[in-house]
Formats: C-alpha cells, structure tokens, sequence
C-alpha cells in the first residue's frame, strides 16, 4: 500500500467523493505512473461533510471540484476524523498505527506550517519503520505580517518548529521532493536523496500537434502582426509596464506588433494610463480568459510568443504552459529565464537594462519570421518534455531508483480483476478529462 497523508480536506456527500480537480489529476498520475509496484494507493485525508449541496453543485459547475469514483479508479480514500480534529500529533499517530502494515510505503505531504503535525504524528509512532517520500510545497517560506507582537512571536516559533520538523522528515525520507529551488536550498543539506518536483502544467493532450502548429506559422499571410501575449499578474514584480514599454519602441522600429495583455493585479489603472499615455489603445489591449480549457487553448493558439518582463528573477515553472500551444517565451536576461532557455532552446532572450534594445530585436523577429518558426517548434517539443505525464514518469523512476528493495510486484491489496482491468480498459487510463 502507497499511503497519502495529507490535511487537505476532500468533500464527502453522502456516499459520493468530490475532489479538487488537481488532487484527482495528481491522484491518476500517481496512480499510472506507479503502476502498482507499492501497491494499492491510498489518500488519507480529512472528510468535510457539513457544505450544502447547493454549494456542491456550484463548486461543480464552477469546475472546483468533480465527482471521484474510488472503486473504478482502484484508489482508496479513506477520511481520518475531521478538519477540525487533525492539529494534534496525536491523532497522526492514531491514524498511522491503524493504517500502517508491513508493506507500506509513508507520502506525507506538506503544504503549510500546520501540516508538521503530520511529520510530529510519524515520529511519535513507534514501529514506524516504512520508507517514506516526503513531498514538501514551501510550507515554511515567506514573510508573515501580525498585528501584535504576541503575534508575531507565536508566528515566528511556529515556523521554526516546522522547518526543524522539515529537517528531521527529510533526513528520515528515502525521498525528497521540494516545490521550489528555495526549498530545495533550504532542506537539501539535511536530506538523503532530494529533487525539484514541481506540479506541471501541460498535459500532453492538450500540446498542439506538429501539423497544425506549421500550418499557423506558414500560412499566416505576411501582413499579418506579430502578436504577443503577456499571462502574468499586474504587479511591479511582473514588469508588465516594461512589456508595454518594450512594445512602444518595436514599433518605433517599423515592428507590426501587437500585445494582448490577461491578469488581474492592482496595477491595472496604471497601466492603462500608460497606454493611453504612449498611444498604443489599438496595439496594446486588456482581454478577459475564456471560460473552460478547451476555450482557453483556442484562444492562447492566436498568438505568436509570450512576452515576459519581471523586474526580478523569478520561478518560470507557472510560465511554461505557453509552450503547449507552441508558443516561445520572449523574456528577460534575469537567470532563471536564461537556464530555460538554455535547456529548452525556445525563445529569444532580451536584455532587461536596454528596453530600446529589447524592441529592436522584437522588430528584427517580426521582420525575420523563419525564426519564429524555429523556436515555436522547440517550443512544442519543450511542452512534451515538461508534461505531467514526463514529470510523474520521472518520479516513479525516483522512488524506485530511491526503495529498490521494496517488492515491485505487490499487489496483494489490489484485486485480480480490477489489476487487470486497468490494462484493458482505456476508461480507467487516468488521463485528465
């Protein structure tokens, strides 16, 4: 058995299991990835089953949660206690000494300071002596404000006492995954065998085909612009002020170049006045994200290239999925953008000191299409490189590689039947809907 142990509630309605979309996605992964070399999986997690099926429904509709059938997807899911009952080690501890058996292997997850009674409750259990893969998600980062000083004090030792939890959980695991270089920096001299694993994006259903990704770059006629896409949040950060900026000046270079912009942020007004400021209400619009995946697909596959200007370095992995719609990244020389660029050879990268500079070879791109061909194919071939099924496979490669003498072939605890069914059935193929 491969236990999940996890504080994130999931909804339970009568008999019916509601889950997030991600967790259900990151659950069949899992699932297909593994393939049963440890077993059944299991999520142990806290049930809510006080919302009201109005609620339900419109968390449904709204695409925040879809219904889960445990029994056909060969996952079990089993509640512990409630929400409110799981700030206590002691309850982990309860709960591991019922669920836990010989052949075992321990994913506690670890998503907020809250989620170290997690780790709290594993070394409180005595026989505990499963391998373990710890997933951890920044739990322990970032700056916290508090109105008192108290407060703040009470704050400050929580923290310490997750990340010193963090500490001992990774020198304990068999595996380490961490969301994050930061996380990986701050944890890596305490665990054994650590990796960067960071929940994708792309799914490789929803890449565009070769085929049709030629036949946009090739049969565009030449009159038409170069249309640019800015995806980030309208924040200083985010620089999207430069992209606008950087905008103006290809087209004082005779560049036919447009930039739609999508995000919320507070910097919104003023950049609007910048528009308007620069002249650029025709060739610089706001626009509002579709409705549904399929929709939004469509829509992001009208363009040419994604600009981005952060300020600042930034993590590139929420960027990504640009690329599964073959579009390549125009971005600033800041280090994080360069080592992808430099791995995934899809973009143009832009000197951030030299905004006239930036525009100018923009204009030389809008002028010399058959770059833009080049780099949108690497950009395709990156989105597969980076998918969620790439990614899970490598993992299951990592726990492998990570609990080699773990049985591969026990599937004690999974039916003969349903073991079977998973080969024939394409229904229970696992692949987001």
């Amino acid at each position: 058995m491969y236990l999940i142990l996890t504080c994130q509630p999931y909804q339970l309605h009568g008999n019916q299991v509601y889950l997030t979309a991600d967790r259900a996605r990151q659950l069949r992964l899992l699932r297909n990835s593994l393939d049963g070399k440890f077993g059944q999986l299991t999520l142990l997690a806290p049930a809510l089953v006080d919302g009201s099926e109005s609620a339900l429904h419109a968390d449904c509709n709204a695409g925040r949660l879809q219904a889960f059938d445990p029994a056909s997807e060969e996952i079990r899911i089993e509640p512990v206690l409630q929400h409110a009952s799981l700030n206590s080690p002691g309850h982990w501890k309860n709960i591991l000494q019922s669920f836990t058996q010989s052949a075992c292997v321990l994913q506690p997850e670890i998503n907020s300071v809250a989620d170290a009674v997690i780790a709290d409750g594993i070394f409180q259990s005595t026989g505990i002596s499963h391998p373990i893969v710890l997933v951890h998600s920044d739990a322990s980062g970032g700056d916290h404000h508090s109105r008192s000083r108290t407060a703040a004090l009470r704050d400050r030792l929580t923290h310490r006492r997750c990340r010193r939890s963090c500490e001992r959980l990774a020198k304990r695991s068999e595996l380490s995954l961490f969301s994050s270089e930061s996380s990986m920096r701050q944890y890596s001299k305490y665990a054994r065998n650590s990796r960067i694993f960071c929940e994708p994006s792309i799914s490789n259903d929803d890449v565009i085909s070769e085929v049709d990704l030629l036949k946009r770059l090739r049969c565009a006629p030449p009159s038409l612009p170069l249309r640019l896409v800015s995806h980030a949040p309208l924040e200083n950060k985010y620089g999207v002020n430069l992209s606008i900026a950087i905008v103006r000046y290809a087209r004082n270079f005779g560049a036919n170049v447009y930039l739609d912009i999508f995000g919320q942020g507070f910097q919104r007004s003023e950049l609007q006045y910048q528009i308007a400021k620069l002249g650029l209400t025709r060739e610089v619009r706001f626009q509002q994200h579709a409705p549904n995946v399929t929709e939004s697909l469509q829509q992001q596959r009208q363009y040419d290239a994604m600009l981005l200007t952060p300020v600042i370095d930034c993590d590139m992995q929420p960027f990504l999925s640009c690329y599964s719609s073959g579009l390549p990244m125009l971005g600033f020389d800041h280090s994080c953008f360069a080592k992808q660029m430099a791995a995934d050879n899809a973009g143009m990268i832009l000197p951030h000191h030299d905004l006239q500079r930036c525009g100018q070879q923009i204009a030389e791109l809008e002028l010399h299409r058959g770059q833009l061909i080049e780099i949108s194919l690497s950009a395709r071939q990156a989105a597969c490189h980076h998918s969620r099924e790439s990614w899970y496979a490598k993992r299951a490669e990592w726990t492998l590689d990570a609990i080699p003498r773990f049985p591969r072939t026990s599937l004690a605890d999974v039916p003969p039947s349903a073991a079977s069914a998973r080969q024939h059935d394409p229904a229970l193929s696992g692949l987001p809907t």
